[in-house]
């Protein structure tokens, strides 16, 4: 077994449960790649290669870190289907499949003695009429934000060429059920499972009491249209990382991307337990 350890290792922690993890890697595997940034933390029993190349090297990912740090990981590896084990060093890590202190677990990956949580990810296209500007992936969110002034936006969400909703607010978040526990649950959307298939559309401080959280089949195709107030810009940003600037001729169509993020689950814990365990019970 090949396996790629994703860490930043410049950070005490990380690189102190990198080592154990790799420790323990190094009784059954054939290979363990690290970046080549941090070859000079290991004396040996490591291949470092380019940060480009450890995805392709490997039969699977590790993600040291938070949950940012599995998403980001996990996003890469479904463009080659291959699947990834988050180790939690944050302070929810929903995503991740063991804490630090459940290291002596990993034993189980030789054995093949895991399950893997297939979750859908949102492809985003912005266009400026029928022109594509870009494409995006999205294992969390796709959101729209107002831009540096503290003015609300008009934003119409459309299926099949219906309205499903014309709401004036700061921003809208559309999410996957993975993304459900993420900033659509803090703006007020459902919590579901993330077995399911489906968008959530949760806007960002509604001007109005009447607007709530949307949700709707991933097989239906959505269109967003923006309308700035005449000083102010809006963006588009894809999981927290990029942002793509949007303006009133831009039109954004949000549907089931072909890419399926693949995490490694070793415990038993079911999605509703992790959910009790991480939030409700540290009120």
């Amino acid at each position: 077994m090949k396996i790629s350890v994703f860490s930043n290792m410049n950070k005490e922690q990380n690189y102190h449960i990198s080592k154990g993890v790799i420790n323990y890697l190094m009784k059954f595997c054939e290979k363990i790649y690290i970046s080549k940034d941090f070859s000079d933390k290991f004396d040996g029993g490591v291949f470092p290669v380019e940060n480009s190349e450890m995805m392709r090297l490997c039969d699977l990912a590790i993600a040291i870190g938070g949950d940012g740090t599995t998403l980001e990981v996990a996003k890469e590896a479904s463009f080659l289907d291959k699947m990834v084990l988050g180790i939690n060093l944050g302070r929810l890590g929903f995503m991740s499949g063991l804490e630090k202190d459940e290291l002596s677990m990993l034993e189980r990956l030789e054995k093949c003695e895991f399950s893997v949580d297939e979750r859908m990810m949102i492809k985003a296209s912005v266009y400026k009429g029928d022109k594509l500007v870009s494409e995006h992936h999205c294992l969390n969110d796709a959101v729209i934000t107002r831009g540096g002034y503290a003015r609300l936006l008009d934003i119409n969400v459309m299926c099949e060429g219906r309205l499903v909703t014309q709401t004036r607010a700061d921003g809208m978040i559309i999410s996957t059920p993975t993304g459900s526990t993420a900033y659509s649950m803090a703006a007020g959307g459902p919590v579901l499972s993330p077995d399911n298939s489906c968008f959530v559309v949760t806007p960002i401080c509604p001007h109005s009491l009447l607007n709530r959280s949307v949700v709707l089949s991933s097989d239906k195709e959505l269109e967003l249209i923006v309308e700035n107030d005449i000083n102010n810009n809006s963006f588009l940003s894809i999981d927290g990382k990029e942002s793509v600037p949007i303006d009133e001729e831009s039109k954004i169509v949000i549907e089931k991307s072909q890419y399926t993020a693949k995490l490694i689950k070793i415990k038993p814990d079911n999605f509703y337990e992790i959910l009790n365990k991480k939030i409700i019970e540290r009120r």
